[in-house]
C-alpha cells in the first residue's frame, strides 16, 4: 500500500465492526513512445532552373535516402503540387525507404538562410503530422506546405535556392509491463480513497501529513481565542 494512504486507526474492531478489508488495486499500461528521432535537410538550388525541368504536375524531386529512428526515409519534393487540385503549391512528402511498417510523426519546416532559428511564435512554414502508419510504397505529406507564388516573394527564397528541414519521429506501442506499481493517483482515479473523517469508515483514507510548525503554532493560536 502507498504511504499515502492507510486506514483510519480510530478502533472498527473496538465498535463492533467487520474487519478491515484489503482492496486491492492492480494497473497495466499500453503506450505508444517516441523511440527514436533524427533530421535530414532537403536543400534546393536552382529553383527556376528545376521548376521549368520537373514543375509538371505531379513530378517530384528526391531526396537521398537517410537514417531516422532506426528506419531509413527520402523526402519527396514537388514544385507543382502531387495532385492535380494541388497544382501551384509545393507539395512535401516523406516515404519509407525501408520494407518494415512504421509509424512515425513528421514536421516540415523551411529553413532560414541566415541559420538563426526563428521565434517559436513566427513560424509560418513549420508543418507537423501525427503519427501515421509508413508501408513501403506509400508516403505521407502536406499537399500545399506553401504556394510557389508566397516561397518566391519570401524571404526563405535566396539566391534562387531554399532548403526544407524534416524531422522524424518513429512511434512504437508499448504493451503493458509485468507487475508495474500502482501510484498514488492511481487510486483515487479509481475512486479507492475516501476523504471523510468517520472513525468507523473501513476504506482507504490519505494519511495525514506530519503537523508542521507553522500549523501547530496557527491551531495553539485559535485555542487561545
Amino acid at each position: 500500500m502507498s504511504p499515502l494512504y492507510a486506514p483510519l486507526a480510530a478502533g472498527a474492531e473496538d465498535d463492533g465492526l467487520s474487519p478491515l478489508l484489503p482492496e486491492e488495486l492492480t494497473v497495466s499500461t499500453v503506450a505508444a513512445r517516441a523511440v527514436g528521432t533524427g533530421h535530414h535537410m532537403l536543400k534546393v538550388e536552382g529553383y527556376s532552373r528545376l521548376k521549368r525541368m520537373h514543375g509538371d504536375n505531379g513530378r517530384s524531386l528526391q531526396s537521398d535516402e537517410f537514417r531516422a529512428g532506426g528506419h531509413t526515409w527520402k523526402i519527396l519534393c514537388y514544385l507543382d503540387g502531387a495532385p492535380k487540385k494541388d497544382a501551384g503549391f509545393i507539395s512535401l512528402y516523406l516515404a519509407t525507404a525501408g520494407s518494415v511498417d512504421v509509424h512515425a510523426e513528421v514536421e516540415f519546416e523551411l529553413v532560414d538562410h541566415r541559420g538563426t532559428p526563428l521565434a517559436w511564435w513566427w513560424r509560418p512554414y513549420r508543418m507537423r503530422m501525427p503519427a501515421n502508419p509508413f508501408r513501403a510504397g506509400k508516403s505521407w505529406g502536406i499537399a500545399k506546405f506553401i504556394s510557389a507564388e508566397a516561397l518566391e516573394r519570401s524571404r526563405f527564397l535566396r539566391g534562387d535556392c531554399f532548403a526544407v528541414r524534416c524531422k522524424v519521429t518513429v512511434v512504437e506501442e508499448r504493451g503493458a509491463a509485468a507487475a508495474e506499481e500502482v501510484q498514488a493517483e492511481d487510486m483515487e482515479r479509481m475512486g479507492m480513497v475516501c476523504l471523510c473523517k468517520d472513525g468507523s469508515c473501513n476504506k482507504l483514507h490519505r494519511a495525514r501529513p506530519a503537523e508542521t510548525f507553522t500549523e501547530a503554532f496557527d491551531r495553539l493560536c485559535l485555542s487561545i481565542r
